[in-house]
């Protein structure tokens, strides 16, 4: 399998048909990491993302556009630049060639073209080293239920734990984001301050809007605040993605489960797609119907890997009739302890990196290995702090 073409997509954000049809048309995997608007800060983004293509959607002034283009073409030779835009008349082809564009394509976006296009591209492209780009895992449930933010917050941290390497969660729940209780954490920012503070948005300003629960694991928090999560949209999600992951080598995110126009930004962007379930007829039902939706979005099995929560051994639900089910083989599974796992969310302190002996504990430590190829340390101290003491009627007593 082709290792995918990292895009960056300049001039506006991709409407859900535009997304859907450059990730289906294209035979080779392509990684969306950033959305951006024709502004200042496009060639800053570019010199940090580095990305092996930059797709620009000529609109508006066509002047700037294309001066754009012939700066990218100019600072960045590397980046493979491809000019877009309704009007394919010569006059435009030929000004977007003249400015340093590699390709063009028309809109509406034609699937012959795009293939054509991507394949010259991986031919000639440069792939510059990117390892100081972390990776990105988004955690998406089947159906509702299924312990997502549990598992964001555990795999987290036992991320951290395992590579002593910083992993950030993005709580991308926007009407009712729980990442704080299961970390134990009161955030002071949120992602509406991305929002508000999107024009001057940099490396500095969005650390500073992280709660650290540790040297190695931070949340960007969702919105506290009743109606702030209406003014969240496509190309908040991506820049936040696309300057987080230039800062933590870990990029947990905990969506929603409605699988809308926010939610498919963000899991374009994972390398990771972890489609979690749990054992029962419903779920796995909804797990293959999800996996349908993720082919005709255009995402390679490769990086969708299947997790079983709360996993139980029965006869009634065989791991190799799922997998046949689900014509895809279940990647992990965490172990089914209750109590262990509620006592941990009562505290506000991962299971992972607390006291308790429990199988959760061991599963955990599996799924990032496994996601990383690093093996399972030894005990240590990374990430845990000693939880704060709080009573469970505190909890409904904070603030938003």
């Amino acid at each position: 399998m082709s290792k995918a073409i990292s895009v960056v997509v300049i001039g506006r954000s991709l409407n859900p048909q535009e997304r859907t049809r450059l990730r289906s048309a294209s035979h080779t995997p392509l990684a969306i990491v950033a959305e951006l608007p024709n502004a200042p800060q496009v060639l800053d983004e570019l010199n940090r993302l580095r990305p092996q293509a930059a797709l620009v959607l000529l609109n508006g002034d066509l002047n700037h556009s294309f001066q754009l283009v012939e700066r990218i073409h100019q600072e960045i030779p590397e980046t493979a630049v491809i000019c877009s835009s309704e009007d394919s008349s010569p006059d435009i082809i030929l000004q977007s060639f003249r400015s340093g564009a590699t390709e063009f394509l028309r809109q509406p976006l034609v699937e012959s073209e795009i293939a054509s296009v991507f394949a010259k591209i991986e031919q000639t492209v440069i792939r510059p080293e990117e390892s100081h780009l972390g990776r990105v895992i988004a955690v998406f449930a089947s159906k509702g239920g299924c312990g997502t933010t549990f598992v964001t917050a555990n795999l987290a941290a036992s991320l951290a734990r395992l590579t002593r390497k910083r992993a950030c969660i993005i709580d991308l729940n926007l009407q009712a984001g729980d990442q704080p209780l299961f970390l134990g954490l009161e955030p002071h920012y949120s992602i509406h301050d991305v929002v508000r503070n999107f024009d001057r948005l940099d490396d500095q300003l969005i650390a500073s809007y992280l709660t650290q629960r540790s040297k190695y694991l931070s949340l960007l928090a969702a919105p506290t605040e009743i109606g702030k999560d209406e003014d969240v949209r496509v190309e908040h999600i991506t820049r936040s993605i696309a300057l987080l992951r230039g800062q933590a080598d870990y990029v947990v995110i905990d969506p929603p489960r409605i699988l809308n126009e926010t939610t498919i930004s963000a899991l374009d962007a994972a390398d990771d797609l972890l489609l979690l379930l749990t054992l029962d007829i419903p779920a796995i039902r909804s797990a293959k119907r999800t996996l349908d939706i993720f082919t005709r979005l255009g995402y390679d099995r490769s990086r969708i890997k299947v997790v079983i929560n709360r996993y139980t051994k029965t006869p009634e639900f065989d791991i190799k009739q799922i997998e046949k089910v689900l014509e895809t083989p279940v990647f992990a599974t965490i172990a089914n302890d209750y109590q262990a796992a509620i006592g941990s969310i009562n505290v506000g302190e991962p299971l992972v990196i607390s006291k308790t002996q429990s199988r959760i504990v061991t599963d955990f430590a599996n799924l990032a290995s496994k996601l990383t190829g690093v093996r399972p340390q030894v005990e240590t101290d990374i990430a845990r702090r000693p939880p704060k003491k709080t009573g469970l009627l505190d909890l409904f007593s904070r603030k938003g």
